[in-house]
């Protein structure tokens, strides 16, 4: 039994005998891009009774020796490992070392209420607001949740990834918080069980991000944390504060952000007018319309890629560099994305589409700068990929954005912003009497946005919505009622 353990304050890089007592307050597994199904390391975040964190790691080859025995929440003994400099672009921790387990290491679970079980390190959102670029460190804030968009979704290699934002508040103003994956179901779940006024959100190891002049923050697949009301000494005085706004029933978190994008079945089989090519052509209306047709090619001696700047903003060249229009600023890495022009027609006549990255990505399953490294001849442009070559041939349904001005990249060929590849829609696209043509644009009813049950209902009877300026005037005068209060107290006793 050691008597004197180490504070995780004093580890350093070297070979000293460090003997830790530690909780694990987080610990998720990092799973390999390029081979399903491989677990390539576990990561943990420890934290001692002085409230120093730490970020360790299992590698790969480790992980049958530890999974089963490391459990998040609890308490051990910790001896016989390596220490290095801590690096990354999500450092859980700002402590300047990281410890790597090896097959030597001594861990031994034990009891101790003396380390807490959440390790919050709350900054405000003033502070966060701040920052001018992307920070490597992740952060715990805590706030009043004060607007929340509707449930949307975007590709990610292939498959439909869930996204909310919200909106968090505290005395110090607001900021957008993006949350993608399994944490939306969490979310949306957590919403159904609220009985009514702004709930006090803590959010855990989240990513902040400097993104086209604005900071927003966003969470880390399997590592962000998030908690409702919960029972620590900060959200208790937080909420004591805003007891009195948070008590009325008209208070309900307000929806922010644009609608709900229309389900692939409205797209492509209510809410627009179809047309044929041809007819495509002639028109001289704005506006989207259905097509469809089979890709009878890709336009040859067309680029098939653009370089991006990480705000997805195309880079134009400017004395001799790569410059971003949407930030501003030269920029010296760039993301690949596709924008590849095809020929298709409906059997009577044809034209030139433009499709996007997300289509592309769809279609092909695989990701431009996979394409792009690929070959020498690939990244020379001489020819387009063997994975663009599936598309040609395929019957489709277009979605095409009409509008008065186009963008000289879309000269001759019209834009698409959705395909649909489904049969059964395409199916039902073909029968008599599907074709009409909307009286006004689609503006989804609040049935038909995916929230949970009741929130909808309230805000529609109440229609009370909060702005930031009344929420930071009623913390003032809450916290002002909150210090006269004590202080009548004080005097009392």
């Amino acid at each position: 039994m050691v008597d004197a353990y180490s504070n995780l304050s004093d580890v350093r890089v070297g070979n000293f005998p460090w003997c830790l007592k530690v909780r694990v307050i987080r610990l998720w597994v990092v799973k390999s891009n390029l081979i399903s199904g491989q677990e390539n390391s576990i990561e943990l975040v420890l934290l001692d009774e002085k409230g120093c964190k730490i970020h360790a790691t299992v590698r790969r080859h480790l992980i049958p020796l530890f999974k089963a025995v490391i459990i998040e929440g609890e308490v051990y003994t910790l001896s016989a490992f390596s220490v290095v400099d801590a690096y990354g672009l999500c450092r859980p921790t700002r402590h300047p070392c990281r410890l790597f387990f090896h097959s030597t290491t001594i861990l031994e679970k034990m009891v101790c209420r003396a380390i807490k079980m959440n390790g919050l390190s709350l900054v405000d959102i003033g502070q966060i607001n701040s920052h001018s670029c992307d920070s490597n460190y992740l952060v715990d804030f805590m706030g009043v949740m004060t607007g929340i968009s509707s449930q949307n979704e975007f590709l990610k290699d292939g498959q439909r990834v869930k996204m909310i934002v919200v909106e968090i508040s505290d005395h110090r103003g607001f900021c957008h918080v993006v949350l993608f994956g399994e944490i939306v179901d969490y979310l949306v779940q957590m919403m159904t069980t609220l009985d009514g006024g702004l709930p006090v959100v803590v959010i855990q190891f989240a990513k902040i991000r400097f993104f086209r002049g604005r900071v927003l923050l966003q969470n880390i697949q399997n590592l962000t944390r998030m908690l409702f009301n919960p029972p620590v000494d900060e959200s208790v005085l937080l909420g004591r504060r805003l007891s009195k706004m948070r008590g009325g029933p008209a208070m309900t978190v307000p929806l922010i952000g644009p609608p709900v994008k229309p389900s692939v079945v409205d797209d492509f089989l209510r809410l627009y007018p179809k047309k044929t090519i041809a007819e495509l052509k002639s028109t001289s209306d704005d506006g989207p319309f259905i097509v469809s047709g089979v890709v009878d090619g890709l336009v040859i001696g067309e680029d098939w890629w653009y370089p991006s700047c990480r705000c997805s903003k195309r880079l134009i060249i400017n004395a001799g560099y790569y410059y971003c229009r949407g930030c501003s600023k030269h920029v010296f890495e760039f993301v690949p994305r596709f924008r590849v022009k095809i020929h298709v027609t409906d059997g009577i006549d044809d034209a030139m589409f433009v499709l996007s990255d997300d289509d592309v990505r769809y279609l092909t399953r695989t990701k431009c700068s996979i394409q792009l490294s690929s070959s020498k001849q690939v990244l020379e442009g001489i020819n387009p990929p063997s994975a663009l070559m599936k598309i040609e041939g395929l019957k489709l349904l277009f979605k095409i954005v009409m509008v008065s001005s186009l963008n000289p990249i879309y000269k001759g060929a019209f834009k698409v912003s959705r395909v649909c590849l489904d049969p059964d829609i395409f199916n039902a696209f073909s029968l008599k009497g599907t074709r009409h043509t909307p009286a006004k644009v689609y503006r989804p009813v609040m049935s038909e946005v995916v929230y949970p049950s009741g929130l909808i209902e309230e805000i529609n009877q109440h229609g009370e919505y909060l702005s930031n300026k009344r929420l930071a005037g009623s913390f003032d005068n809450t916290l002002g009622e909150e210090i006269a209060d004590h202080h009548k107290r004080s005097r009392d006793c």
